[in-house]
């Protein structure tokens, strides 16, 4: 079942994912000396807000986004947009902006550093979560522990050794028939001849070291118990940690682009995808698909909660670390009106002399962002009716 919990720290991270991005924009623009004049989380109408200085803050009625509106981004300083737009207010004219604390009179290199903080925030983020899980959980190191993940039934479904003796996911095996064992291969060793053999089984639980009689089944010549083994971590230092994450870094952001070349692909490979399977059929706690491809909010969220529900906090920390370099990555596609598309038009500016007419690019940008909503609410749309199952068992 998935996790309450596990939903709710992720809503609550992505949350504050869009906090920082926006905050990343406001630090940067504040340090150059450009005029915020609205920090908002979400669109939509406005539901709070309060003035500090020459910036109003607030909370609008859909918490999926959010902006930073620097002033002189549009050489018409009443220009909105349509995260800020908020019809039923009536608010005053704005007072006009210096033309120095405006964005567009800054120097380039100082717009560009504003356009991609908030990226660089998320860069961040990813970089530090890397670094917390090398530190304090360990990455896998490929080999097998006498550790159990998690207990497997028989053919058909019929209960194991492990799940008739009573043994649970977390449980240390340190002796099997009086013979310890230190080592995957070492308990694989000792239980080649056991099979239909009643033996004891030594574990350790909670710190307490207990016994189970089981008789494990004959297959393929060698007892068998039905337990899946956990993986050996190895944590790295403080300091080691630091270019180690970096480096896994780079290598996902790497894998990040290069998967964005198949998102189409893979969009098709997910709706031709079979219908989900019943609850059961597949030997899982839920309906799923057996197809891939790209996943929406509401399929990553399911995915977060199963993994707390499942204790699988490194899987948790997983997810976030690719939603952060997801987002950061997508942000900056040369395409407006993400920031990358602002980020080109300096680019242009800077190689041509010359200014990007923004009213211009209102049609273009209004047709990507018509074409992301209905990717949204397709991806959401299969996330319901056809999920990917969770593939981190």
């Amino acid at each position: 079942m998935t996790s309450l919990l596990g939903i709710t720290l992720f809503v609550l991270a992505l949350m504050l994912a869009i906090f920082l991005h926006e905050g990343g924009h406001f630090a940067t623009a504040k340090f150059f000396g450009m005029k915020v004049e609205r920090f908002f989380l979400g669109f939509g109408p406005t539901i709070w807000s309060f003035r500090k200085g020459e910036t109003e803050y607030g909370i609008k009625a859909f918490p999926l986004g959010g902006f930073c509106k620097i002033a002189g981004m549009s050489p018409y300083e009443n220009d909105g947009n349509f995260l800020e737009d908020d019809r039923s207010a009536n608010k005053p004219a704005a007072t006009p902006t210096p033309p120095e604390r405006q964005f567009r009179n800054k120097p380039a290199w100082q717009r560009a550093i504003v356009l991609a903080a908030g990226s660089f925030t998320h860069f961040i983020v990813a970089i530090l979560l890397i670094w917390m899980v090398l530190v304090t959980i360990g990455v896998g190191t490929g080999q097998a522990t006498t550790t159990i993940d998690r207990t497997v039934p028989l053919n058909a479904g019929t209960p194991s050794p492990a799940q008739t003796g009573g043994l649970e996911a977390g449980d240390e095996i340190v002796a099997v028939a009086g013979t310890p064992v230190e080592s995957f291969e070492q308990l694989r060793a000792v239980l080649q001849d056991k099979g239909g053999q009643s033996i004891t089984i030594e574990y350790v639980r909670d710190g307490q070291r207990r016994t189970a009689t089981v008789t494990p089944v004959e297959q393929d010549g060698r007892g068998f118990l039905g337990f899946q083994p956990g993986e050996e971590t190895r944590r790295t230092g403080v300091l080691a940690a630091l270019p180690e994450s970096i480096q896994l870094f780079w290598d996902t952001t790497v894998a990040t682009v290069k998967g964005l070349g198949g998102f189409v692909t893979g969009l098709a490979d997910r709706i031709s995808a079979p219908e989900p399977v019943p609850a059961g059929a597949g030997g899982g706690g839920g309906e799923v698909s057996d197809g891939g491809g790209p996943i929406g909010i509401v399929g990553i969220t399911r995915l977060a909660g199963q993994a707390v529900a499942n204790n699988q906090w490194a899987i948790f920390i997983a997810i976030l670390i690719q939603l952060n370099i997801v987002v950061g990555v997508f942000n900056l596609l040369p395409l407006p009106p993400m920031d990358g598309g602002y980020l080109a038009f300096v680019l242009w500016q800077v190689v041509t002399r010359r200014e990007v007419d923004l009213r211009k690019v209102v049609p273009v940008a209004a047709l990507i962002v018509g074409l992301l909503v209905m990717l949204t609410v397709g991806l959401v749309w299969l996330d319901i009716t056809n999920p990917v199952p969770y593939p981190f068992r």
